[in-house]
């Protein structure tokens, strides 16, 4: 277990360097494009998985944003795609295994160290094959008071998921 831990991170983090092509501190990595028949994809539904409260809203609102400039229109009712976005998180330190970073404990003192990831599946919607996935992610060094920033987070979400959906195919009209 310990041994797998180990590789796991140590793939994220040369992903997390070796990906990070925006000035943004949110890391990209494509991993499965362009099996699909993408001139034909105009909608797609969406659903979220393990994504903290506090983050969803904004962060399907990006994704929706970035979506919508390859030509793509959200409609969860009838769609050619589905979308699933997954949030996973990995402690980087293993005396914080048990820490949930979300729910700080008042009087915590301990600096927190976790990479936080964001799984981006596409699948057709009629024969569930998978035709596109990627990662955003990023690092988190969090001390002690510190809170999440939303204005400026959007704008990284924006532009993370720009980035990471760069070799999408654009909707041809």
């Amino acid at each position: 277990m310990l041994e797998v831990r180990s590789l796991l991170l140590s793939g994220l983090l040369i992903a997390f360097t070796a990906c990070n092509t925006n000035t943004s501190q949110i890391s990209t990595n494509l991993t499965l494009c362009c099996p699909g028949d993408y001139h034909t994809y105009a909608s797609y539904g969406l659903t979220t998985s393990n994504i903290p409260v506090f983050l969803e809203d904004y962060l399907v609102a990006e994704f929706d944003a970035a979506f919508l400039e390859k030509g793509v229109m959200r409609n969860d009712e009838d769609n050619d795609v589905q979308v699933t976005l997954t949030y996973n998180h990995v402690n980087l330190r293993s005396d914080q295994e048990d820490v949930d970073p979300f729910m700080r404990i008042e009087n915590m003192t301990t600096e927190l160290n976790y990479a936080a990831v964001i799984d981006i599946l596409i699948s057709e919607t009629a024969t569930g094959v998978d035709v596109w996935r990627g990662t955003i992610s990023r690092i988190h060094q969090v001390v002690p008071g510190e809170y999440m920033h939303e204005e400026s987070a959007r704008l990284q979400f924006r532009q993370a998921f720009r980035d990471v959906l760069a070799s999408y195919p654009p909707l041809s009209s």
